[in-house]
């Protein structure tokens, strides 16, 4: 819950989340009592915003980097305050250490990032610091791999687990998880399967698009079932890895394409997890 104390600094922020009009951000603030996520839902049942595109709109300036040290990878969301620093070469060099030694176990925590940070701090005179990062590490044959999208404002990192040795060090594996990665990244997705949605997140989700069904006169009757077609096409698809259509041919599921991956590594191939990290969101 957002509860800012100056009102139009909440306006100007809602209305560089949704896209919605000054007046329309500051009666759904006063709607809501000046709870910033309530104004945002109450928007979005108007109509007057698109959440799944616009609520995550970087806010904040900085990298994204990830490392990978034999069975353990990480990725790091390394924040700072202006975009000259955010290209600075020593800047974007912290970021790839401090992904490296979260890897390698020798940071454990956000805080204990700070010693690290401090020097780069001190010599570009800019704010920074960790906002958050996550470790991925292999308990069976597998493997984990990392990519970061041109200018590291966005990237990600996958686990993948296979039935043997031999199938983790394969160029089809590899292959796999980079088609994978540039689709976590490119598709925005948060979720691998819809069995990890939260279910108040897919609840309010059916609230939203009932009010909207509501006001263009769609029979009562009929929201239910049209609202259930709604979550399965575009909310599931829009999110979960597995029910996604591949971004390089629209005709192609990604739960086929791994399927037909893993049938050529003899099968017990599959994705354990990622990590999709969008800077600022």
């Amino acid at each position: 819950m957002t509860t800012a104390a100056d009102p139009n600094k909440q306006i100007v922020e809602l209305r560089a989340k949704t896209g919605a009009g000054m007046m329309d951000c500051k009666k759904a603030l006063s709607e809501s009592k000046g709870d910033f996520e309530g104004a945002l839902t109450i928007l979005r049942k108007k109509g007057l915003a698109d959440a799944a595109k616009k609520s995550g709109r970087a806010t904040k300036e900085g990298v994204i980097a990830y490392a990978v040290s034999g069975p353990v990878g990480a990725i790091v969301e390394l924040n700072c305050e202006t975009d000259f620093v955010a290209r600075n070469e020593e800047f974007q060099k912290l970021g790839q250490t401090l992904a490296e030694k979260y890897a390698k176990g020798e940071l454990n925590d956000v805080d204990s990032a700070k010693a690290i940070v401090q020097p780069v701090f001190m010599k570009l005179g800019e704010n920074m610091g960790v906002r958050r990062f996550e470790k991925f590490q292999l308990k069976s044959s597998g493997m984990i791999q990392g990519y970061i999208h041109q200018g590291a404002k966005a990237g990600a990192l996958i686990e993948m687990t296979t039935a043997n040795g031999e199938a983790a060090k394969s160029a089809e594996l590899r292959d796999l998880g980079l088609e994978l990665l540039l689709q976590i990244v490119g598709s925005g997705a948060r979720y691998l399967k819809r069995e990890e949605v939260p279910p108040a997140e897919i609840e309010k989700e059916k609230e939203i698009y009932s009010e909207l069904l509501r006001k263009e006169g769609k029979p009562e009757a009929s929201i239910p079932k049209i609202v259930e077609g709604k979550i399965n096409k575009l909310f599931y698809q829009s999110l979960c890895l597995l029910d996604q259509m591949w971004l390089k041919d629209s005709k192609v599921p990604v739960s086929k394409l791994i399927s037909d991956a893993a049938a050529k590594m003899g099968g017990g191939m599959s994705v354990a997890r990622f990590a999709r990290y969008q800077l600022g969101e």
